[in-house]
């Protein structure tokens, strides 16, 4: 930071000014002695913990302005603010008539420059020191200099008071810079915040994707034999806490090598994703629908009291009843399927249980005539497979 001398001096009287200019401004080489003196007096010899700015200026050489007015010198010091050059002191006449006093004047001054040091001069006051106080405020930037003045008076004012201000704008700078430095991270602290919150939105993302990749089959979306096999497990739990029955079936396609043989495998991918949304849209959102692999489909269907295992089981064989349009070749393919159920806790109370009875009746219903042989055999299976 550049070292700041320059002082104002407002006073209606210009001889006044004259005055403080023979005290302030000295030649070169005037011997400066009395005021090298009068620093070390001030300050002390030893001015080693000193910022090195003011190390290096034994003698200021004040930069003196002059304003006749208040508002002239406002003006003045809103200019040199605006320029980068502030004024650090001033010496302040209490009586300018006919405009602004010396208090109106620094209340003006202090609104926009709060930091400028101030001496009022004056050899008899319109203000107590209370009016003072009322109107500016206790201030430690405010010192009185009785006129006439002393010359040491005012080098002893003018050496403490620009010192004063120049260790306060380095404070200032400081803080300043640091709080700018604080922002700066601040901003950066958010913007590494909102990266991160980005980054766990993505990998939320993409562990629900890998999530629903472990548990889901990849062609069809239903659920896959992990999914089915947890549902079962929990539908046994709340079977067994609230003693109700709920069934268990698995179905297999009829033939369905065939279509992959003659038909190829993606229309046998078409066909399985097709019977899979065909029989999700039927069922209730408590049942759940998987498929184990292949053409083999399982179903979990909770609370069965109100329909019995062949309700569901023709509900579920209807969707085969309408054949299925391939779009790119325009042809119709029918399909049909075989279906065994077990319930539980009649045909067992194990998963393993469940699962292998289940399949057992849907052989049979297989051997008995595929999809047909399913609506008359099933309770038959049923009850004979135990």
């Amino acid at each position: 930071m550049e070292y700041n001398t320059r002082i104002l001096i407002v006073d209606d009287n210009e001889s006044i000014h004259e005055d403080f200019r023979k005290v302030l401004i000295h030649e070169k080489n005037e011997d400066h002695a009395a005021l090298d003196d009068l620093e070390a007096e001030l300050f002390g010899e030893d001015d080693e913990n000193a910022s090195p700015e003011i190390v290096d200026t034994n003698i200021f050489e004040y930069e003196v302005d002059s304003a006749l007015q208040g508002q002239e010198a406002l003006a003045m010091v809103d200019k040199a603010a605006q320029e980068g050059k502030p004024y650090s002191l001033i010496f302040m006449d209490v009586r300018m008539p006919p405009g602004w006093d010396g208090i109106e004047t620094i209340s003006r001054i202090w609104i926009k420059h709060p930091y400028i040091e101030m001496v009022l001069c004056t050899a008899y006051s319109d203000y107590t020191w209370d009016d003072i106080l009322e109107k500016l405020g206790s201030s430690d930037k405010l010192l009185f200099l009785r006129k006439p003045f002393d010359a040491v008076a005012v080098q002893q004012m003018a050496l403490s008071l620009v010192k004063k201000w120049n260790l306060g704008e380095q404070a200032r700078n400081y803080v300043k810079n640091l709080e700018q430095e604080v922002q700066q991270r601040t901003v950066q602290l958010k913007e590494l915040l909102s990266e991160l919150e980005a980054k766990n939105a993505e990998l939320a993302v993409s562990n629900d994707q890998l999530k629903h990749a472990a548990l889901h089959d990849a062609l069809t979306g239903l659920p896959n034999r992990i999914l089915f096999h947890d549902r079962l497990d929990q539908a046994i739990k709340l079977a067994k806490r609230n003693k109700t029955q709920f069934a268990v079936a698995i179905m297999d396609l009829d033939d369905f090598k065939q279509i992959n043989d003659q038909r190829g495998h993606l229309t046998g991918d078409y066909v399985l994703k097709t019977i899979g949304d065909r029989i999700s849209n039927i069922l209730r959102a408590s049942d759940t629908i998987a498929r184990l692999g292949g053409d083999e489909f399982a179903f979990v269907l909770p609370t069965v009291d109100r329909e019995s295992p062949k309700t569901v089981a023709e509900k579920i064989m209807a969707v085969f009843k309408e054949s299925m349009t391939m779009d790119s070749e325009g042809e119709n393919i029918l399909i049909t399927a075989s279906i065994g159920i077990s319930l539980y806790p009649d045909h067992g109370r194990e998963i393993d249980d469940l699962i292998g009875k289940a399949d057992a009746a849907m052989y049979l219903a297989k051997r008995a005539g595929k999809d047909i042989g399913v609506h008359q055999e099933v309770e038959k299976d049923l009850t004979t497979i135990k």
